[in-house]
């Protein structure tokens, strides 16, 4: 009598909810619910928008593959040419508008206007700024090989937002890119297109925990000489999960064109270097180093490079908060800036002429009993 009933019981749940689905459709508002429903999902992009301050009043920041820059005092934004290398910031970059989830720009444009380097069919086009007189400056890229340039594997735009792939040099006579060997990766299957009536599949090249990772390298191009040197981001170490260099990542000119830095670590990131490298030898060295044995390093510390192009304020948890220290490209430590028993925040900006850098703060409060 007991499963009876409450088999009775769930009838009549199941008649009740159909009822009230039938009445859903009555209420007021329910035929503009079923229009706009479809572009709930994609009417909000979240996400963070990393800049680069130019001076006390002036940032700029990449946008829908566009560079902007907002005066704060006019309290304007406007458009300043193409997306650049990616702005260093304090726990990743990109922004909102950018490139689609895990993914990169497709082509950049040289400072000077004049070049356009795309990306396609798994290599790299030079062409002018409006797309004529291309010509391919790799050819290895290939689905057969699963090798491809001028774009990142899914890891590297998904985890450690890397937005872009190519970088033009400040005098637009050189050009950096990615050239990645997914050929050990396994391949991740999504299923697409569900709410059609035949859906379809697409394959990714996705390593989860435990299997192998891509081979990343990266190449300089030279547009005079059309001469590629592939920089030795692994310092001539083979590709293991304990070299630093298994990861390459957030690239960057110096001011004075004369080498690519960007961070590399280990699998387990508990090593991290900023490094350097002369894009006509390809020789790379290391600039600043941070570990943390027992457990991981901030895989993203800020950077903010001064006016010469030399000296940057680095963030680092060395002593287990984070503090702003200064040092030069060779490496040297000129000053520690702050040691604070809590962790600095972004810095604001700096007063070069004054000697004053202006920096957000976290301290921990202990409450009272």
């Amino acid at each position: 009598m007991k499963a009876r009933t409450s088999l009775w019981l769930a009838a009549f749940a199941a008649v009740a909810l159909v009822h009230a689905q039938d009445r859903l459709k009555t209420m007021p508002g329910y035929d503009q619910h079923e229009k706009v429903a479809a572009q709930i999902a994609g009417s909000v992009k979240s996400g963070s928008l990393a800049v680069t301050w130019k001076d006390d009043t002036t940032f700029e920041y990449n946008r829908d593959g566009k560079l902007w820059r907002y005066d704060v005092t006019a309290q304007k934004a406007t458009e300043a040419g193409e997306a650049t290398g990616e702005p260093r910031g304090r726990g990743g970059r990109g922004g909102t508008g950018g490139p689609a989830r895990g993914r990169q720009v497709a082509s950049v444009t040289s400072p000077d206007g004049k070049w356009k380097a795309s990306y396609r069919d798994r290599n790299i086009w030079i062409s002018d700024a409006e797309g004529r007189n291309e010509t391919a400056i790799t050819t290895d890229g290939n689905e057969k090989d699963r090798t491809k340039n001028g774009v990142a594997s899914w890891v590297y735009g998904e985890e450690l937002n890397q937005t872009t792939a190519i970088w033009w040099s400040p005098d637009s006579r050189k050009v950096a890119f990615y050239r990645f060997d997914e050929s050990k990766v396994p391949d991740y299957y999504l299923q697409m297109n569900q709410t059609k009536l035949q859906s379809a599949v697409d394959a990714e090249a996705y390593p989860k925990a435990g299997v192998d990772n891509p081979v990343v390298d990266v190449l300089a191009y030279d547009v005079a000489s059309k001469r590629i040197v592939r920089l030795d981001v692994r310092d001539g170490q083979p590709f293991t999960d304990t070299v630093v260099g298994h990861y390459v990542y957030h690239m960057a000119w110096t001011a004075d064109n004369a080498e690519l830095t960007f961070n590399r670590a280990n699998r387990r990131q508990n090593i991290l270097e900023l490094a350097a490298c002369n894009p006509d030898s390809g020789k790379c060295r290391g600039v600043v180093k941070e570990s943390w044995p027992d457990s991981w390093v901030e895989n993203s510390p800020a950077i903010h490079f001064l006016k010469d192009g030399k000296r940057f304020i680095w963030t680092s948890e060395r002593t287990g908060f984070a503090n702003l220290y200064l040092y030069d490209l060779s490496g040297k430590l000129l000053a520690t800036l702050t040691s604070h028993p809590f962790d600095v925040g972004a810095v604001l900006s700096v007063d070069e002429k004054e000697g004053v850098a202006y920096y957000l703060s976290y301290a921990r409060l202990r409450l009272a009993a």
